[in-house]
């Protein structure tokens, strides 16, 4: 039984690395386009929340909130939006002083980093 030449062993290497790229290759990039939506979608829950504290009104959020139940941030972002309801509950209790609820909010917003 032969081993081979180094030209066979090289060759062999090589495909066999070809073949590994071939199978994790999209994974990866899933990954990194998965990454690369949910920093958005906080980018953009930290701006909505900013501005409803801005106006004082939180219907935009509720909007929001309703409609991202419906998509695939759903699943990936179910912390983002567990505190965007928390901070959603905080400007519907009608017994908190506004100061205090924007302390919260500015509190859990913390939590939302991209």
């Amino acid at each position: 039984m032969e081993i081979g030449s180094i030209a066979e062993w090289a060759t062999a290497v090589a495909e066999t690395a070809a073949v590994l790229v071939a199978l994790f290759l999209p994974y990866f990039e899933r990954r990194r386009a998965n990454q690369k939506s949910s920093r958005n979608f906080k980018l953009m829950v930290r701006g909505l929340i900013q501005r409803a504290v801005q106006e004082n009104d939180p219907h935009s959020i509720e909007s929001f909130l309703n409609i991202a139940t419906f998509t695939d941030a759903a699943d990936r972002d179910e912390d983002t939006l567990a505190t965007t309801r928390q901070i959603l509950e905080l400007f519907q209790n009608k017994d908190m002083d506004v100061t205090r609820r924007n302390t919260e909010i500015k509190a859990l917003l913390e939590t939302i980093q991209p």
